[in-house]
């Protein structure tokens, strides 16, 4: 796998997320608010954990 598919295969997990993000409250009825608060909060750490990988990718190597 080269650099630049492993940055798009993060960045398509992270919209993914990201939009789940967004239907979550139309969820909330069916999950109550406790699980929606935990599938949130999971959700942040899991796109702020794919932006630090991002990161560390796009950092250049030390020699």
């Amino acid at each position: 796998m080269t650099l630049e598919e492993g940055l798009d295969l993060i960045n398509n997990y992270k919209k993914g997320l990201e939009k789940f993000l967004e239907t979550l409250p139309e969820q909330s009825v069916q999950l109550g608010s406790e699980m929606i608060q935990v599938l949130t909060l999971n959700s942040k750490n899991q796109i702020a954990n794919l932006e630090a990988i991002e990161k560390s990718l796009l950092r250049p190597a030390k020699s």
